[in-house]
């Protein structure tokens, strides 16, 4: 939910907890070993005294530490605090120890695995005390504040802390509001500034690594890997990114950024740590930060994030996979996540209808009927825009039945992609993502609809399949060894043409020795 603003530890995480209540006796427990519960008591003492020799203190810019109406009890980073009302019937002991473990594994995620900043730290250089992160439980008589489902806020002096509400504090399994929520304090304290149109998208992008880790645990019993899903990102994929109707759900282009799949010079983590430590200014895009920061296209790194979302090809593939086939059970998704062409003219081109063309970095999915039994798949795309700076990345994908993901050459506004059948495919797909070369940096407007007017940009394609016998050193597949085979060698050598195509390179690794080099383009002379 949105912030408000305010005036391997994982399973052995050892907890000092302290309570003020008249539910709970006045108690600190120490040693707490969160997979099997022992614990030893200790009584005595306030929530002050009994964190003092702790490396992190406690603080309440809201509430003295001494007011006995308020109760407490805290970790080594957290501290949970309550009123006397609980409207809900909810909270006990079990229930404010579990979720200070809870918060405790996510922090240890994202800090030692993520490597995010401390959120013990203000943003305020002028504090140096390391302070607990406060989580205020709504629903409980806590008069300075209005009952509320989840937000983060952020204090006078600089730290964030959680306000939610007993329903998003499930324990075990560990709620999904916590990882969401506490995504949001992290982005605060890496030091910059993340658009409101990302702020959400960020956060879900934050809890579907924590899922996908064995730090998504209680209790002994382990949940992750598991992962978090963006259907509404693919039911509505042809409208720009963020769109109100897609905004929480944008978070594959972090994936695709964080986890790096096409081993791309710029991207992987360290991008991500410049983005959220990054003052953006307003009038920036978040796809002109990622350029700038990166060095990288924002052209290129939307055409390989689109056309992976194909097969959902990322490291938890074969969970988004599940997601995917829970969402496609609803009847008519189907038809949003994917796209159907207009039929063929009489060149054989269909077009793509008005309504389906893709805004800015909106893209297509769309499964191609053709005979996978053929040796070779062509798209011919011709972009029909008429919009000024309007350009595209389109690039053919193929699937087999263990879901091993293959990909064309990727064509930059009108040209050819081609890729070949190795005789195991299941599944072929077109994806043609919208990337114009001015971004406009739009506002998320509630009103969705304002918005459904916006430039769609359209094209034709012509799919074909065509039988090819390879021949050894034939890397252009024209059937004949040439010097063009040879300059094609050549351009993969220095890096100015990646021979992409897998029967391409097969061809052109001439001694079959798993690599192309200046020893292929030789035997293709003297050949």
């Amino acid at each position: 939910m949105k912030k408000k603003l305010h005036t391997k530890k994982k399973l052995t995480a050892f907890l000092l907890i302290a309570a003020l209540t008249t539910a709970l006796p006045a108690a600190v427990f120490a040693a707490v070993r969160t997979d099997t519960a022992v614990v030893t008591t200790l009584y005595g003492g306030n929530i002050a005294d009994l964190t003092q020799n702790d490396e992190y203190k406690a603080a309440d810019n809201f509430y003295s530490l001494s007011d006995t109406n308020i109760n407490r009890m805290a970790s080594e980073h957290f501290q949970i605090i309550w009123g006397n009302n609980d409207t809900t019937n909810t909270i006990n002991y079990d229930f404010i120890k579990g979720n200070l473990i809870n918060l405790e594994n996510i922090r240890s995620f994202y800090i030692e695995e993520l490597e995010m900043k401390d959120i013990g730290v203000s943003v305020n250089p002028y504090i140096t005390e390391k302070r607990k992160t406060n989580v205020y439980i709504s629903n409980t008589g806590l008069s300075v504040f209005e009952d509320d489902w989840a937000y983060m806020s952020a204090d006078s002096d600089g730290f964030g802390y959680l306000f939610l509400a007993p329903g998003a504090m499930r324990v075990d399994e560990p709620s999904w509001v916590l990882p969401h929520e506490m995504g949001h304090v992290f982005t605060y304290h890496q030091g910059g500034n993340i658009h409101g149109a990302w702020y959400e998208a960020t956060a879900n992008w934050f809890r579907d690594r924590y899922l996908g880790s064995e730090y998504y645990a209680y209790g002994g019993r382990t949940y992750g890997p598991t992962a978090d899903f963006f259907a509404p990102y693919l039911l509505n994929s042809s409208y720009y990114v963020p769109h109100m109707l897609n905004w929480y759900d944008t978070w594959p282009l972090f994936i695709y950024i964080s986890e790096n799949p096409d081993n791309i010079d710029g991207l992987g983590m360290e991008l991500m740590h410049k983005i959220f430590e990054y003052n953006q200014p307003d009038n920036t895009s978040m796809y002109d930060t990622i350029e700038l920061l990166s060095g990288v296209d924002k052209k290129e790194i939307l055409a390989g994030m689109s056309r992976r979302m194909a097969t959902m090809d990322f490291t938890r593939q074969q969970y988004y996979l599940q997601r995917l086939d829970e969402a496609l059970e609803t009847e008519g998704n189907y038809a949003k996540i994917y796209t159907t062409l207009e039929a063929a003219d009489q060149d054989g081109y269909q077009t793509i209808s008005g309504d389906r063309a893709p805004m800015q970095t909106g893209f297509n999915i769309i499964p191609l009927s053709v005979d996978l039994s053929k040796a070779i798949l062509k798209a011919d795309f011709v972009n029909t825009s008429t919009e000024s700076g309007t350009d595209f990345r389109v690039s053919l994908v193929t699937e087999t039945a263990g879901h091993t993901t293959r990909y064309s050459n990727i064509v930059s506004g009108s040209g050819t992609a081609e890729i070949s059948l190795l005789g195991d495919e299941k599944a072929a797909y077109l994806v043609v993502c919208a990337t114009p070369d001015t971004i406009k940096n739009y506002v998320v407007d509630w009103d969705s609809k304002a918005t459904d007017t916006d430039t769609r940009y359209t094209y034709k394609v012509k799919i074909s399949t065509s039988d090819y016998i390879p021949i050894k050193g034939d890397v252009n597949k024209d059937s004949t060894l040439n010097e063009l085979d040879i300059i094609a060698i050549m351009r993969h050598i220095t890096g100015k043409h990646l021979i992409n195509d897998p029967t391409s390179f097969n061809n052109a690794d001439y001694d079959q020795n798993g690599t192309v080099n200046m020893l292929d383009a030789i035997s293709i002379m003297n050949g």
